[in-house]
């Protein structure tokens, strides 16, 4: 009885996989083709092997729809793990991430697709350009992430190599190529990019790294450091785009013109603490690092958002659009 048995349990498998693969609510098979393609496979079904299998199926979890085809009965897949929006979602996300190389976008694309069936695959993937982009030559951005995950899971310091570009654009280690090590507390995206925020030994505090420029990645068998404090998402959201640097973290009020309320929410969230000044102007109050990032969002407005206080920041913001000026010579 076992071979029958085992040609049995292979159709139910190979039915359940077929409708995973070709079905939907505009796509039902009948039971006549099911039949057929049963048989085009080398399994042996009827109408009764098929209602069995089909109940098997939907006891198993199979969100088995039935509808009309035809004169006769119809089934699809209804609902499934994730929506065609959502995968969607999902591709455009690994498409358009600078840290995952063009390699691992199409290899993870190809995964997300599986998710569905083959008709809609095709839509899933028409409009995804990831050659186009400008991506991470860092192949090893993967293995970097995993034995991240790791050291956090288990509470281990990592320790790693970190690059920058010289003048020839070549990669150059930093600190002559001592390791760096820390103890990973969360990677965050932002900005497309992937960034660790870790408890330097070095700078003895939560630093910035960029992900896809970390190389030779590897967890210490020594314990992490734990800051309690740290939150994440609050983190994220002062760092500014996540700029790598020892710069500390201020308190900075801004007075903006009502225009550029939206740019503000987009930065800094509902949450953002504001105040009306008078007809035309808010105040603003942010937690954020004064880097050079942070300056050149406020450039960009053209005086509509201008920093208020502290002076120690405004006078930083100065110094920086005094000496752009000098360097091109207008001043």
């Amino acid at each position: 009885n076992t071979m029958p048995e085992q040609k049995k349990k292979g159709r139910t498998l190979f039915i359940g996989q077929y409708l995973m693969n070709h079905t939907d609510e505009a796509n039902p098979v009948s039971t006549n083709d099911l039949i057929a393609i049963c048989e085009e496979n080398g399994f042996t079904a009827n109408r009764d092997t098929i209602r069995d299998d089909l109940a098997l199926l939907a006891e198993s979890g199979y969100d088995l729809i039935e509808a009309r085809v035809g004169k006769g009965k119809g089934y699809y897949i209804g609902a499934r793990l994730f929506e065609l929006s959502e995968l969607k979602m999902l591709v455009d996300a690994v498409s358009s991430s600078r840290f995952i190389t063009i390699g691992k976008s199409e290899e993870l694309i190809g995964k997300i697709t599986k998710l569905t069936n083959e008709q809609n695959r095709e839509a899933l993937t028409a409009r995804v350009f990831t050659s186009g982009r400008i991506k991470t030559s860092n192949h090893s951005v993967t293995m970097s992430v995993d034995r991240i995950f790791s050291a956090i899971g288990d509470g281990k310091k990592i320790r790693f190599h970190y690059w920058n570009y010289n003048q020839k654009k070549e990669h150059v280690l930093r600190n002559n190529g001592d390791w760096l090590v820390a103890s990973p507390s969360a990677l965050i995206w932002d900005d497309d990019r992937y960034y660790l925020a870790a408890y330097s030994d070095y700078w003895d505090k939560i630093v910035t790294y960029r992900v896809d420029r970390m190389c030779d990645v590897e967890v210490v068998d020594e314990n992490a450091v734990k800051d309690d404090s740290f939150n994440p998402s609050e983190y994220a959201r002062s760092s500014f785009r996540m700029i790598d640097d020892d710069m500390e973290e201020a308190v900075v009020t801004l007075v903006c013109d009502n225009t550029f309320m939206q740019n503000v929410v987009d930065r800094f969230g509902e949450g953002v603490e504001t105040e009306v000044v008078d007809e035309g102007t808010f105040k603003a109050v942010v937690s954020v690092h004064p880097s050079r990032t942070f300056f050149s969002w406020i450039v960009g407005f053209c005086g509509g958002i201008r920093i208020a206080e502290p002076w120690e920041v405004k006078r930083s913001y100065e110094e920086m659009l005094k000496s752009i000026l000098l360097k091109e010579g207008l001043q």
